[in-house]
């Protein structure tokens, strides 16, 4: 048997994927699983031992003239074009998804419906399903549970790290100066999309209170942008060791540095999401996103989960076993928007006071046992 999942979303939707395309493979265990991703999300999948293929779409084609778009396009179809498979699922409801399902020529076609983008794409699919509200992980795992008629088996969010990332990382560190027995909280305090951030200087503030309380810390991102507004951050930060890397890791890297440190700290983000599948204390600052669908998946506790629906309620502080996701109760809290009337800032966020936030990480650093995983 032969199948096609499809899953062209961001790096923290693939990894919150895991549970549902491993229910593939335990229901048919001897099927060949291929796993179309975007080519910066593929570490997310890229050692997982049950996928015998991930083909790895780069969307920067989208930036080439006409001509060599169409062609860099059709090759990468030719991956998946007829290929004598049984089955797709495609867990987004996007276009492009869609044309790749109907491209595979596979004999039966799981998806969710939808209203936006091609006309009479919702044809394509043998059984289609109304997207469920609730966290991402169940979302994906509804779409194969319910598109296969089988029973969610596990929850657990599972990322496979190979040894040697492991190890560079360990090395990396000790060339920066971490000792082992040193507290190290790795702080994203930036995303792409600037209405998901924190005030600069309320960063700092609590960047301060964690290297006075002899804490390591960590700074990472990636991009000019982010780069910059790093720099403006840390022009607030007292004298004490930063360490910056921003810009200098590749996506395995990061995984690797985050796996040697004890808490995370920074804005609903891909790290936040790999830093809690690698079981690492999460403490979260959320905006206008939305809590339910995106909060933190806590492994050890997952299997208290009714199937399909989220841990997380609307809004405000809320703690899944040792993550803690820090937002505002107001009722416009989350809107889902691109901040406040769509303008890219968040009143929400800017209101939450780092003292309340300094509270919160002195009683989950005092809980932290101080040793090297």
């Amino acid at each position: 048997m032969r199948i096609l999942a499809i899953k062209l979303k961001q790096i923290g939707d693939v990894l919150l994927s895991e549970p549902a395309l491993r229910a593939i493979k335990t229901h048919f265990p001897s099927a060949h699983l291929t796993v179309i991703v975007n080519s910066y999300t593929a570490p997310m999948l890229k050692y997982v031992d049950y996928i015998d293929e991930l083909l790895e779409y780069n969307r920067q084609l989208k930036e080439l003239s006409v001509l060599k778009r169409i062609k860099g396009e059709l090759k990468f179809c030719k991956n998946f074009f007829l290929n004598n498979y049984d089955m797709v699922i495609n867990f987004a409801t996007g276009d492009r998804g869609a044309i790749y399902s109907l491209l595979s020529g596979a004999k039966y076609k799981i998806g969710f419906f939808t209203k936006n983008g091609l006309i009479g794409k919702n044809l394509i699919y043998d059984k289609l399903l109304t997207e469920p509200d609730t966290h991402t992980v169940m979302h994906d795992l509804y779409l194969v549970c319910k598109g296969l008629n089988i029973l969610p088996n596990a929850y657990k969010v599972r990322f496979y790290l190979k040894d040697e990332i492991i190890d560079h990382a360990k090395n990396r560190l000790r060339k920066l100066g971490i000792n082992q027995g040193d507290l190290l909280v790795y702080l994203h305090p930036l995303t792409h999309w600037p209405f998901k951030s924190w005030r600069d200087d309320y960063m700092a503030i609590v960047i301060n209170w964690l290297l006075k309380n002899s804490i390591k810390v960590i700074i990472g991102g990636n991009g000019e942008k982010e780069k910059k507004r790093v720099e403006n951050i840390l022009s607030f930060v007292n004298k004490g060791k930063v360490i910056n890397l921003v810009g200098k890791l590749d996506l395995e890297e990061l995984c690797g540095i985050i796996y040697h440190c004890h808490l995370f700290f920074g804005v609903d983000s891909a790290p936040m999401h790999i830093a809690a599948a690698l079981n690492k204390p999460v403490i979260a600052l959320f905006g206008p996103s939305l809590t339910h669908r995106w909060g933190p998946w806590e492994n050890d506790l997952c299997h208290t989960v009714k199937p399909f629906q989220s841990p997380y309620k609307k809004n405000g502080i809320q703690f899944f076993g040792k993550h803690i996701i820090i937002q505002k109760d107001w009722p416009c809290v989350p809107c889902d928007k691109r901040g406040c009337n769509n303008k890219g800032f968040s009143k929400c966020l800017d209101e939450i006071r780092p003292e309340e936030v300094i509270a919160i990480l002195q009683e989950k650093i005092s809980q932290v046992f101080i040793t090297s995983p």
